[in-house]
């Protein structure tokens, strides 16, 4: 049986949003691996080009509110269009940059311009695919993130050998340039939450009210710790098992690797169940209590060398096993025309967990404690049960 217009054109839309998902998360990862050659071709320090980052992500935090707002007013088509075309031009003259003020400054814009994808992915996804299948959309839409995470490090590497620092970021930034340009043919097959409602003045008088609720205030602080648990393992877990097992730095790092790989295979099938049940919040909640089970017991340093490879697996399958779940009651909790603003508001609670730890977790590590690493991890696995464990239940109770 051939695939009817209503299912092609679901399949377009999440294919056209999860293109643009995998642009955004490259864009994140794809200064790093540049960052020697960098320092020797201009005389940039390498505290300045952490700067460079930590600007980049800091102005992702100062916007993603605002542009969740102008998501809602305006329609994510558009904003999310716009957003590309800025991140890829941004990233275009971070490799004509001559010195570390306009690299800051590319990288700068190029933050702003990575706070729409959220808002605006999900608000496209929302009302282009029916409720009953979101849980495969979100799952395409994290695993192709997880995917422009992993290709960016070696794409970047491999282009810079061949062509140089300056040629690898002009190239990348034509990704977002061309990613625009589809994402504009593809506006017929896209829906967008906005459009139903954007007429309503009062929809927008009341919309801060409605992000901060209780609900939203607790899937924001739900948020900031998941991020909280997830930035040790992927900043700081080759370091910790180093301090724990003793072993060398390529092992660690090729644990990590499993820990990344696994989170990518578990995104689809975490879709897929999410559709299949009504209890999203039960599958957080069972998601985090083995991760953090996971965690912990690697963390005590009292397991052999597979059993840490295991572990760090199963912890990986369950980081993005959850997603589609969190994503889903999200969705559920936002109303008609509010999908942009909601996400934007708990996207900034990722992004505040994103950028606070690795302090955290880095003094503990300067202390000697590659433990501290994963137990702190833990304990924020452990906090993001409980956020789930009784208010997630009974919002999710009362919608089913």
């Amino acid at each position: 049986m051939s695939p009817t217009p209503d299912a092609r054109r679901e399949a377009a839309a999440m294919g056209v949003i999860g293109a643009a998902h995998f642009v955004s998360h490259f864009y994140h990862l794809v200064l790093p691996p540049l960052f020697v050659l960098i320092h020797q071709a201009l005389g940039i320090s390498y505290a300045q080009l952490g700067v460079v980052m930590t600007t980049y992500f800091f102005a992702t935090l100062l916007t993603q509110v605002p542009i969740g707002l102008l998501v809602d007013r305006i329609g994510a088509k558009l904003v999310l269009t716009f957003g590309l075309a800025l991140h890829g031009g941004a990233v275009v003259a971070a490799g004509m940059a001559p010195s570390f003020e306009m690299l800051l400054v590319a990288f700068f814009v190029g933050g702003v311009a990575n706070s729409v994808f959220h808002p605006a992915d999900f608000s496209i996804l929302s009302a282009s695919v029916a409720e009953e299948r979101h849980g495969r959309a979100f799952a395409t839409h994290t695993f192709t993130g997880s995917i422009g995470y992993a290709l960016a490090p070696l794409t970047m590497a491999g282009l810079a050998y061949e062509f140089g620092w300056q040629t690898a970021l002009i190239i990348a930034g034509s990704l977002g340039l061309i990613c625009a340009v589809i994402v504009t043919f593809a506006w017929p097959l896209l829906s967008d939450d906005a459009s139903a409602s954007r007429n309503k003045p009062a929809r927008e008088k009341t919309t801060w009210r409605f992000m901060l609720s209780r609900p939203m205030l607790l899937f924001f602080f739900f948020y900031v710790v998941t991020s909280a648990s997830g930035t040790g393992m992927t900043n700081f877990a080759p370091v910790a098992l180093t301090a724990i097992y003793g072993i060398e730095i390529t092992l660690a790092t090729k644990i990590l690797t499993v820990f990344l790989i696994a989170a990518i295979l578990g995104s689809l099938p975490g879709g897929w169940v999410a559709e299949k049940t009504n209890r999203e919040n039960l599958l957080i909640i069972i998601s985090f209590l083995i991760m953090a089970i996971c965690l912990a017991v690697i963390g005590t340093g009292i397991i052999g060398l597979w059993a840490v490879f295991c572990g760090m697996a199963l912890a990986g399958f369950l980081r993005g096993f959850y997603n589609a779940s969190r994503d889903i009651l999200v969705r559920r909790a936002a109303p008609q025309g509010r999908v942009g603003a909601a996400f934007g508001f708990v996207t900034l609670g990722y992004t505040i967990g994103q950028g606070c730890m690795p302090v955290v977790y880095g003094w503990f590590m300067d202390q000697g404690s590659g433990k501290a690493v994963f137990l702190i991890a833990a304990a924020f696995a452990i906090l993001a049960v409980f956020t789930v464990i009784l208010p997630f239940r009974k919002r999710s109770g009362a919608t089913h």
